[in-house]
């Protein structure tokens, strides 16, 4: 249906799923050891999360019919925590989205990575300590220390040659490259 498209990507949010990175957590709080967290680390950095959000119309621009980013005001739900510290909130599947939604309707949804949640945690850094997925189930917390040690351990990686990063261009080349050779067989 429309309502589970995803505004930006146009993305049926079922599709989006992430059992690597689900299966990592479970593993990670059954045996929390450095190589479980890790493995979780780097399942998130290779996720797509749901994130949700609200759009409204800035006050006096309410007649423009147009939504500019001059006239649009986007803001993201987030969590306060007991020490009032404030999270974004994303969830890696649409069954963990329901569960949030179930007492917060009549959100947006983008479509972000690891990258874009720790670019949004750092535009606000006075006011945004980190990012929580999925609060009503795993609740896996990534702290503004985290998500700098994360990404820069992945850099320093990518520079040694230790890790590759696959581009939307390369998926895109790979699907296409998978989708001829189940034509030709």
């Amino acid at each position: 249906t429309d309502k589970e498209k995803n505004m930006e990507a146009n993305v049926n949010v079922n599709d989006i799923v992430n059992p690597a990175l689900i299966l990592a957590i479970s593993r990670m709080r059954e045996n929390n050891t450095s190589e479980t967290r890790n493995k979780m680390l780097l399942e998130a950095l290779n996720a797509r999360f749901l994130v949700p959000f609200s759009m409204k119309m800035k006050p006096g621009t309410e007649k423009n019919p147009k939504r500019t980013q001059e006239n649009t005001t986007i803001n993201f739900n987030m969590l306060k925590n007991d020490k009032n510290e404030m999270y974004f909130i994303a969830f890696t599947d649409a069954g963990e989205l329901e569960k949030w939604k179930a007492t917060n309707q009549g959100t947006l949804l983008m479509l972000m990575r690891f990258d874009d949640l720790a670019h949004l945690v750092h535009q606000n850094e006075k006011d945004i300590y980190g990012f929580i997925l999925n609060p009503n189930s795993t609740n896996v917390g990534f702290r503004r220390d985290v998500i700098d040690s994360v990404l820069k351990m992945r850099d320093q990686a990518i520079a040694e040659g230790k890790m590759v990063v696959k581009t939307v261009a390369d998926a895109k080349e790979e699907q296409q490259e998978e989708e001829g050779t189940k034509e030709e067989a």
